[in-house]
């Protein structure tokens, strides 16, 4: 029901990507990058077999480089107009590539479309007098967003090509976010800030944009472990995970009562919770804590996410709508249907699928070494 909500309610750029995104980790995971398998994935001959070729993932894909805009942005074209943003269109990037793999058929069709997508991020799309991507294509914005629409797929791409520079670029455009945008004071990431007038455009700390971010660093991370050069860049890796953990203890410890998120964490006026916010980070926690059990203990990540799924799944209303969760066009505001709050709640569905199969695979080690220890 949440995943048939979600493709029901498909408007932008953002939300194809987040989709596939979520399509792709719950549906097919042993494609994604945390498949636990060899990466990248190989040539896979056409079955509808959702365990054996990543149907779902590759129709929006489809999708995605039907309405590419001439400048290579994906997603973009939605009747007369395109989408203000720079980076969103990419967040559908690393699902094209992956039909670039995948779909013998169709390799160049994706291939190309994923190379239009890639110039436009490195070279067109405006950039920070530090060499941050701009967010925003018509001005120079940080966008807390912006870390999970643009640099997992940078990343994805120099795995997939080998190319060590687009790896290193992924991580160090997560390192120039979260130097304009975290606010030591709170441990966590403002929403927008203004690199044309040096000023805040939202400087609250708004939930879902800590979710963004939290989840493009897992993603940029956990590309850059499983490619060629995981082992040249563990200190890369280790900074990633920092800002990840920074941001999970943050929000972890301001919940609401109900164990839910607020849309906005601090005195902001805006006092409800959000569900949408909420499954971005459960989704985080859960992952974080399957990969890296030692930076990420369960005794202090577990309770919270198990809190929040708990409560948002239960929650679910009759056509399969998460709520209460963010208007995605007025953050202050509630909203009815939202497609990344869908997303989001299939990303931690998928995510607590691998963290419970591994908490259960390593309950029956202990038995069977228990059983083992008492015959001898």
């Amino acid at each position: 029901m949440i995943r048939s909500a979600m493709l029901g309610s498909i408007r932008t750029s953002w939300e194809q990507g987040t989709a596939s995104h979520g399509l792709m980790e719950f549906d097919s995971p042993q494609f994604s990058v945390f498949g636990g398998t060899s990466f990248p994935p190989g040539p896979t001959p056409f079955t509808f077999d959702l365990s054996a070729f990543p149907v779902s993932t590759i129709q929006l894909a489809v999708s995605a480089v039907t309405r590419q805009s001439a400048d290579g942005r994906l997603s973009q074209v939605i009747g007369d107009g395109l989408d203000g943003a720079a980076l969103d269109g990419a967040s559908a990037g690393s699902a094209v590539l992956l039909g670039s793999l995948v779909d013998q058929n169709r390799h160049t069709y994706f291939l190309n479309a994923a190379n239009a997508q890639l110039n436009y991020v490195l070279n067109v799309a405006p950039r920070m007098p530090n060499g941050a991507i701009s967010h925003r294509a018509a001005s120079r914005e940080y966008w807390a967003d912006g870390v999970y629409m643009g640099f997992p797929f940078i990343a994805y791409y120099g795995a997939v090509t080998k190319n060590q520079t687009l790896l290193q670029t992924a991580y160090e455009q997560c390192m120039l976010y979260r130097e304009a945008l975290f606010e030591p004071n709170y441990g966590m990431w403002g929403h927008i800030y203004s690199a044309d007038t040096n000023s805040w455009s939202d400087e609250g700390i708004w939930a879902s944009g800590n979710g963004w971010a939290a989840l493009g660093m897992l993603l940029v991370a956990r590309t850059i472990e499983t490619s060629a050069f995981g082992s040249q860049m563990t200190n890369q890796t280790t900074d990633l995970q920092n800002w990840i953990k920074e941001i999970l203890i943050g929000a972890f410890n301001n919940a609401n009562s109900d164990d839910l998120l607020p849309d906005y964490f601090f005195n902001t006026g805006v006092s409800f919770s959000d569900a949408s916010a909420s499954g971005a980070i459960a989704a985080a926690a859960y992952r974080a804590m399957t990969l890296w059990p030692s930076v990420f203990p369960s005794h202090t990540f577990l309770n919270p996410a198990e809190k929040i799924f708990n409560t948002i799944v239960p929650g679910v209303d009759e056509l399969g709508l998460v709520n209460p969760v963010v208007d995605p066009l007025n953050w202050s505001s509630i909203g009815t249907v939202s497609t990344e709050a869908q997303a989001f709640a299939l990303m931690m569905s998928a995510a607590k699928r691998a963290y419970d199969s591994k908490a259960g695979l390593a309950d029956v080690v202990k038995r069977n070494r228990r059983m083992h220890k008492f015959r001898a």
